[in-house]
C-alpha cells in the first residue's frame, strides 16, 4: 500500500515544523492524530492507496 502525495506533503510539512526537537511529543501527537482512508484506485491496476480523510470526504462532497 503506497501513500498518496498529498500525505507525503503534510508529513513533510510536520517534520519541518515540529521535528528536531528534544522531545517528539508534538510531532508525534500530530502524526497520530492523522486521520487516513484507503482509496482504492479504479484504474488498470487496483491499487490502494492511503489519502487524507479530510481530502477524500471534500471529493466526495464535490469541494475542491
Amino acid at each position: 500500500m503506497k501513500m498518496h502525495s498529498s500525505v507525503v506533503e503534510k508529513l513533510i510539512h510536520y517534520f519541518e515544523n515540529y521535528g528536531g526537537h528534544s522531545t517528539h511529543d508534538k510531532l508525534r501527537k500530530l502524526m497520530n492524530s492523522m486521520d487516513l482512508t484507503p482509496y482504492e484506485k479504479k484504474t488498470g491496476s487496483q491499487e490502494v492507496v492511503l489519502v487524507l480523510t479530510e481530502d477524500f470526504v471534500k471529493q466526495l462532497s464535490g469541494g475542491k
